[in-house]
This record gives C-alpha cells, sequence and structure tokens, in this order.
C-alpha cells in the first residue's frame, strides 16, 4: 500500500503549524500576504501543501484567501474579539462542568505539571511560540475528562483565535503573575471538586483576558 498521501499530510500539518505559528505570534502581522510560491521555495516544498495549509488557516479564521493574492492575514477587531470570547465562555464552563466530576487525581497532576511548563516561559519571555502550546495543554487537563472530541477541537481552535488577541497582554508588566494566580486557583477549586466555583473562576479568567484586550483595541483605534 502506498504511503505517498500520509507523508503528504505530514508536510501540509508541518506547513500548517509553521504558518499558524507565525500568525500568532505577530511575525506576520494583519493584512500579510502568504504567497504559495515564496512559502514553498522558503520551506522546500511544493505549492500543493502550501495551498492546502492556507486553506486549513482560513477554515480557522486566521486568513482570508483573496483571488490573485493568496492568503492575507486577517486584521484583529474589536468585533471579531467579542465574538470568540463569548464563544469560549460558552463552550468552555460548560465544558468544564461536564469534564471536573470525571477527573482524576492524576489528570489534575498533569494539569500542575503542565502550569509549571507555562509559567517558566512566561515569566522567563523565553520560547515565546510556545505560549499557545503550553497554555492549551494546560487548560485541556480540564476538559479532556468530559470525552467531547469535536467540541475539545473546536475550543482549540477558539484558543488559537484568541491566542491572536492576548499573546501582547502577557508581556505587559503583572500579566503572568495574575495569569498563574488565576491558573492556580482554579487547579485548587479543581482539586477540592468545587465545580460551580471552579466554572465560576474560569468565566472570570476569560473575561479578565478580554477585558485587557477591549483595552488594548481601543487603544490602538484611538
Amino acid at each position: 500500500m502506498s504511503t505517498l498521501p500520509f507523508r503528504r499530510n505530514t508536510i501540509v500539518d508541518s506547513v500548517f503549524e509553521e504558518l499558524k505559528k507565525r500568525i500568532i505570534s505577530g511575525e506576520y502581522k494583519a493584512g500579510f500576504q502568504l504567497r504559495q510560491d515564496l512559502l514553498a521555495g522558503e520551506m522546500g516544498t511544493s505549492r500543493i501543501p502550501v495551498r492546502e495549509a492556507l486553506v486549513k488557516l482560513e477554515s480557522e479564521g486566521l486568513i482570508e484567501i483573496i483571488p490573485h493574492k493568496g492568503g492575507v492575514v486577517r486584521r484583529l477587531s474589536l468585533e471579531e474579539a467579542t465574538e470568540l470570547f463569548d464563544l469560549r465562555i460558552l463552550i468552555e464552563c460548560d465544558l468544564l462542568k461536564k469534564s471536573l466530576p470525571h477527573m482524576r487525581p492524576e489528570d489534575f497532576d498533569e494539569a500542575e505539571i503542565a502550569l509549571a511548563k507555562f509559567d517558566k516561559v512566561v515569566v522567563s519571555l523565553d520560547n515565546i511560540d510556545h505560549w499557545t502550546r503550553l497554555n492549551w495543554e494546560y487548560h485541556y487537563q480540564f476538559y479532556k475528562a468530559a470525552k467531547r472530541p469535536y467540541t475539545i477541537k473546536t475550543l482549540q481552535t477558539l484558543h488559537g483565535n484568541t491566542d491572536r488577541y492576548i499573546r501582547q497582554q502577557l508581556l505587559k508588566e503583572g500579566a503572568p503573575e495574575r495569569a498563574h494566580e488565576e491558573h492556580a486557583a482554579l487547579l485548587e477549586l479543581g482539586r477540592k471538586g468545587k465545580v460551580e466555583a471552579a466554572a465560576n473562576l474560569l468565566r472570570r479568567h476569560i473575561e479578565n483576558a478580554f477585558e485587557q484586550v477591549k483595552a488594548e483595541l481601543g487603544q490602538n483605534n484611538s
């Protein structure tokens, strides 16, 4: 049996992850044009995997494919941010309530390990490209016990989109400490089995992030 489709998909995934990282990190800013031929040459592949990766980026709302221009990084907007964070609150808090009663002690241990990794890179400002993955790795520990794979996949996409908005907030003074306090408090409430309190804290955690994003967008538009 031929393994060519597997190899091509692996290349597509690699290109997709690299381009997504560049967009979320801000290396490719809003309005940046992703040209298939240039990217293919840079990454040492044909245009086909790049084209498929661009389609995946568009499906996640990170770019818009425009005829004769290729992929263009979407601009940040208050309207989009409001919708994304509202969706996160709706999905994430409900998922947490479904998951927490089924979490095992080792799930909380894994969350604590993930939190330590996230704190280390945020406080030290090292490996900024890993922030998105480590933040998701922490939150994922609280949702996986719900056994809702489609919901979790949707939520992971939302996290990727909102990370475009909140990444710069973590660079501000006091932000890493606040994020740690909220993450640690969620872990403590989860271990104690306080489902409603944990869900309320998670809602505030997301709302606090949105308030910071809203303030930043307001400054940029003033």
